[in-house]
């Protein structure tokens, strides 16, 4: 192992045996010293180690004779954690947000189905507002698109998981890389064929049909796959 490695499979042995329940929160992690006799590495690695476990949410640094303690596991905080992590790499590799791409695809499916299930009449109210506000935007697809961003957002929420809603958000970076620096370009008549794909959407949520949901998600995915393709064709805009 490189040493310039070893403070990670410190993090990562530390935070297994968080999730294994051998360490639960509030409890008192060893001193520096006995974490440096555990691992058999130097101060530099396991405060290094330490760093990334509290960037993670997973432990409280503390100095002095108390050392660190094992904070309680907050599913929001670490999935931020994430989230900020996928932003880099989609910044970084073109592949990831073709992987993701398809992740998110299915977690659609699930908020979709789940939405049908177990949205009020306030809820499906609420996104048909949403959707008169999308039509209302005319041509302007900048105008459009916070409001596409809401929808999916409602119907996350809808479905009364909030772990669906929060996973939703960690797509974020994706719609805005993806979509935000070729709108004007690739849809100069205007967002009407991405509104159509959402109001048919909402249509089926609201019929309650497994199979017409299944074909206005792949409806969906299809308008929305056709943008980021031709982006890709046409690659970097000049400004």
């Amino acid at each position: 192992m490189k040493r310039s490695r070893l403070y990670e499979e410190v993090a990562e042995q530390i935070k297994q045996a968080i999730f294994d329940g051998i360490l639960k929160p509030g409890d008192r992690l060893p001193s520096e010293r006995d974490l440096c006799e555990t691992f058999g590495v130097g101060r530099p690695t396991i405060r290094e180690a330490l760093r990334i476990l509290s960037i993670m949410g997973l432990v409280e640094i503390k100095t002095g004779a108390n050392g660190s303690t094992v904070k309680d596991l907050d599913i929001t905080q670490y999935l931020e954690a994430v989230r900020e992590q996928l932003a880099f790499l989609i910044r970084i590799e073109d592949e990831t947000i073709d992987r993701l791409w398809e992740v998110r695809k299915y977690v659609e499916i699930g908020i979709a189905h789940l939405a049908a299930e177990k949205a009020s009449p306030e809820e499906i109210k609420r996104l048909e507002r949403i959707i008169s506000d999308m039509k209302a935007t005319g041509e302007d697809i900048n105008a459009y698109f916070p409001l596409a961003t809401s929808f999916h957002q409602e119907l996350a929420l809808s479905t009364k998981n909030q772990i669906f809603y929060i996973i939703w958000n960690l797509f974020q970076d994706i719609l805005k890389k993806a979509y935000m620096p070729v709108l004007e370009e690739y849809f100069p008549e205007g967002p009407g064929k991405l509104l159509e794909s959402n109001r048919v959407l909402l249509g089926a949520i609201k019929s309650k049909d497994p199979k017409a949901i299944d074909d206005a998600l792949h409806f969906h995915a299809q308008q929305e796959k056709d943008l980021v393709d031709a982006a890709r064709k046409k690659g970097p805009q000049k400004k």
